[in-house]
């Protein structure tokens, strides 16, 4: 178990130069992106319209994590708005895309993997103080965006912006098929949950 916090990111330029984006975690640690891993999972603040990198062989997901959101012009898929918080959009690394700011900048959170080697979901969580049940992937990450979130039977909170990363653990509450009891301390806040499950290989 990894509790990662703001300060244990990296902050870099996009690859194409045109802005900065946090990573919060990537594997193998430490990997940079000109290299082969495996997957990456970031956030960056998008402050002006324009292209988005490439990444060749990867597949992305993107959710809307502030701001009015994006209008996402996908090759080979057309015109995608991302408005809403939730909002999960799907394409390939190789596509040339490009972001329209709907009303100004945004703040969204992706995964890029191999789509080869894991298959990752991404999903947006609204808790509540009543728990709700999760079933741990081989690597799971939660992402508290604004936070405060507990995570039992781990005795974990989540501040804002904190990220808690599961995997490659012997502890039985931490290893796939495990259940997590997620909940708000209070009123509702939102969760940013990845799953990523390695593929079989012949």
């Amino acid at each position: 178990m990894q509790h990662l916090h703001p300060s244990d990111y990296r902050v870099m330029p996009w690859k194409d130069g045109g802005g900065s984006t946090t990573e919060i975690a990537i594997e193998p640690a430490g990997a940079s992106l000109s290299e082969p891993f495996l997957w990456r999972v970031s956030s960056a603040k998008v402050e002006s319209s324009g292209p988005f990198s490439h990444f060749p062989g990867r597949a992305r997901l993107l959710t809307l994590l502030e701001g009015p959101g994006l209008i996402l012009d996908i090759e080979g898929m057309g015109r995608q708005r991302l408005k809403h918080p939730g909002q999960v959009v799907a394409f390939a690394g190789d596509a040339s895309v490009h972001a329209t700011l709907i009303q100004g900048p945004c703040v969204d959170l992706g995964i890029i993997s191999d789509p080869s080697r894991v298959k990752a979901t991404l999903e947006w969580l609204n808790l509540g103080m009543e728990t709700t049940t999760l079933t741990v992937a081989p690597t799971t990450l939660l992402f508290a965006p604004s936070g405060p979130i507990r995570v039992d039977p781990l005795g974990v909170e989540l501040e804002p912006q904190a990220c808690l990363r599961l995997g490659n653990s012997p502890a039985a509450t931490e290893a796939p098929g495990a259940k997590l009891g997620v909940r708000a301390s209070f009123g509702t806040t939102p969760l940013v949950l990845v799953s990523i499950w390695p593929l079989k290989t012949p």
